[in-house]
């Protein structure tokens, strides 16, 4: 061999090796456990044992090829996240139609068995995702939606509770709330013409008497809540306003008053994973109006 070829071969051997210590290094695939272990990490209250938030399909050993944040994992979500590769779904409410996600009662039941078995066959991980997104700080859910409505400013002493907004005619803060949730059905009980400024959040399916104790403030003339039955808090308001009480209730559904702050949990997840994609994949408002069809 050239002997000035064999002086330049070491020269060429640096430069190949440099060349390849710069390329892009393939990543090492995460597990959900994983992903769940660095959430933990993130939380600022502790993970306990007593939860709904467990794998309700798919198992933790499993390797994540992208995350779907979801208020509700339905067919159609799973569906949707399976289409855009993302294989772990990190749901809010229960997928199979119960708090605790107990399957046993549905023995038989065509429509559970279905579901398990896209999500088995398709390689799908669901974990619920409720008690701990509730118990940080700030209450994710609750985050979300104050950003969807551009209320933080209107935040009382940094509460995300409690709202002190402009005041406004109940029937005016109705509309208002309409365009924010334009494909959904809202309803009001109260005095169409009160006008309201003070403002009481109970969102989700959080109870009548958690609505209620949030009237009974003096501070609090509006609670906007989930869903409630309609014997409850619904009547409640109805006395408040026969009496001449300045009270009234807001119903945007559960999925409404919920859905953005799984929206805003894909903002947070992505501040600390990046080897795998996140997205927000919305359920929507699962109710319909026969005007709007």
């Amino acid at each position: 061999m050239n002997k000035k070829i064999l002086a330049f071969l070491p020269l060429l051997l640096l430069i190949i090796l440099f060349t390849a210590a710069k390329q892009p290094q393939p990543q090492s695939a995460l597990t959900a456990d994983q992903i769940l272990d660095r959430i933990k990490a993130e939380l600022t209250c502790d993970w306990t044992e007593e939860t709904v938030d467990t794998y309700k399909g798919g198992s933790g050993a499993m390797e994540v090829t992208g995350i779907a944040t979801t208020f509700l994992a339905t067919m159609d979500v799973l569906k949707r996240a399976k289409a855009m590769g993302l294989n772990f779904i990190i749901t809010h409410e229960p997928t199979f139609y119960n708090h605790f996600d107990r399957t046993e009662q549905f023995a038989g039941d065509e429509i559970v068995a279905a579901k398990q078995k896209y999500i088995e066959d398709n390689g799908l991980i669901v974990l619920r995702f409720h008690d701990h997104w509730h118990r940080t700080q700030p209450d994710g859910i609750y985050k979300g939606i104050t950003a969807k409505l551009g209320w933080e400013a209107y935040q009382k002493d940094g509460s995300q509770y409690f709202y002190e907004i402009p005041k406004v005619s109940l029937k005016k803060l109705g509309k208002q709330l309409k365009k924010k949730f334009e494909h959904s059905t809202i309803r009001v009980v109260g005095d169409i013409d009160m006008e309201v400024s003070k403002i009481g959040m109970v969102l989700g399916a959080a109870g009548s008497m958690r609505q209620i104790q949030s009237l009974q403030r003096d501070d609090v003339e509006v609670v906007i809540a989930g869903e409630v039955p309609e014997w409850e808090t619904v009547e409640y308001i109805r006395d408040a306003t026969s009496m001449g009480k300045k009270k009234a209730l807001i119903l945007l559904g559960h999925a409404n008053s919920e859905e953005a702050g799984m929206d805003y949990c894909a903002d947070w997840l992505k501040t600390f994973i990046s080897e795998v994609p996140v997205a927000f994949v919305p359920a929507g408002d699962p109710f319909w109006s026969p005007g709007t069809k």
